[in-house]
């Protein structure tokens, strides 16, 4: 078969937003991890596990990818991934750049922190089972000491006053557990989780209890703005939130009203591979709102059972700027977890310089509100909007 034929067919079978290339990122994966899990395949290629899956079957209905698993190329496969790679050979494909010891993602856990592993690893086992309505998918041991070590190494952590919006990862008990075993809990100036899961605030309260570190514990729904005490009130905010645009919107919203008003506050944000059209909003989100983007690790972070995700996630350093502020300021009431965009709902903002009203969500001119006042008020050019009542479709 034509390599581009191939290409092209497969591209269009799965109605893959990336298009043609995302299928010679799959080709491409293939090369370098063969046999590997379609898992595997999809945190390389950086593309989400169904759409891998899907395209892997195309892929093994044309003769390119072998019935047996874990996922392989058939011979004349591939001479078709190298041929649409424009790869010499499978050796130039599996030659890779990253670090061999931290596999690109800039973090190796030293060994003496292995008591603090097994310590953790303890905790991950009795934390309350994952709440998938609430999109919460558990990272691993590995990815909670990164985290960890990523924020000491930006100096986010000693003096600092750190806020947790959502926490199911249990980051709080490994901030506090590392400041035990580095001896000096004092050194976390200040330590707060928002929740709205009162079994995963209770879970940490009793793994940092014997810490020494001070942890404040607040069940509250970002849906709703922070309370009073927590506006302006901490130098770094760290998030993982829902697997939506609208989830990054909504909990970086509250990490910049949480922060305080000044440049150079830090906000380390978890957020998986979407759409392309997805990921410019996300990331328009992130400029709209004053942050600067510092460092961007792709598959930083690794979770147990996300499999739509690919199993991994990227991690966003942010740096606010003195033009910081939130996108969403008063309540939310709109789509905002995964299971809700599946009934997704058109919301109406006003302009608040002229009262124009604009429809923002699935279907609308504009489907997220950054893209919204990105493009500024079609009657005025204003870029500040007031949200409306709900309208289902």
């Amino acid at each position: 078969m034509d390599v581009d034929t191939a290409v092209t067919e497969v591209a269009v079978a799965v109605g893959l937003a990336e298009g043609e290339a995302g299928i010679r990122d799959i080709l491409a994966a293939l090369l370098t991890a063969e046999p590997a899990a379609v898992r595997e395949v999809a945190r390389l290629a950086e593309l989400p596990v169904p759409i891998v899956a899907a395209a892997c079957g195309e892929l093994r209905k044309r003769g390119i990818v072998d019935t047996q698993r874990p996922v392989r190329l058939t011979a004349g496969g591939r001479d078709i991934a190298l041929a649409a790679t424009g790869l010499a050979s499978a050796g130039t494909a599996s030659l890779r750049s990253d670090c061999a010891s931290c596999g690109g993602r800039g973090i190796v856990i030293p060994a003496e922190l292995a008591d603090l592993a097994r310590g953790l690893q303890e905790a991950a086992d009795g934390v309350p089972g994952a709440r998938a309505e609430l999109d919460q998918t558990h990272c691993t041991v590995a990815t909670k000491i990164s985290r960890v070590l990523r924020m000491h190494a930006a100096r986010a952590l000693a003096g600092q006053r750190i806020l947790l919006l959502g926490d199911d990862d249990l980051i709080a008990v490994a901030i506090a557990r590392f400041a035990a075993w580095a001896g000096s809990p004092a050194m976390i100036r200040g330590l707060t989780v928002v929740d709205t899961d009162p079994d995963i605030l209770d879970w940490i309260g009793q793994q940092t209890a014997d810490t020494g570190v001070g942890i404040r514990l607040v069940r509250h729904d970002l849906r709703e703005p922070l309370p009073a005490e927590l506006l302006a009130s901490c130098d770094v905010a760290a998030t993982d939130p829902p697997y939506t645009v609208t989830g990054a919107e909504l909990f970086l919203s509250r990490a910049v009203s949480a922060l305080e008003p000044a440049p150079g506050r830090h906000v380390f944000f978890s957020f998986g591979a979407r759409r392309p059209d997805e990921t410019v909003l996300v990331q328009r989100s992130i400029a709209a709102m004053g942050l600067a983007v510092r460092s961007l690790t792709a598959g930083f972070n690794e979770y147990l059972g996300a499999g739509v995700l690919g199993g991994t996630s990227n991690l966003y350093h942010l740096r606010s700027t003195a033009d910081a502020r939130p996108l969403i300021e008063g309540a939310y009431d709109g789509p905002l977890y995964t299971a809700d965009t599946r009934t997704a709902a058109v919301r109406s903002y006003r302009c608040a310089a002229c009262r124009a009203v604009h429809g923002v969500g699935p279907g609308a001119r504009w489907p997220q509100i950054a893209a919204l006042q990105a493009a500024g008020c079609p009657e005025c050019g204003g870029a500040v909007f007031r949200p409306m009542a709900l309208v289902r479709p």
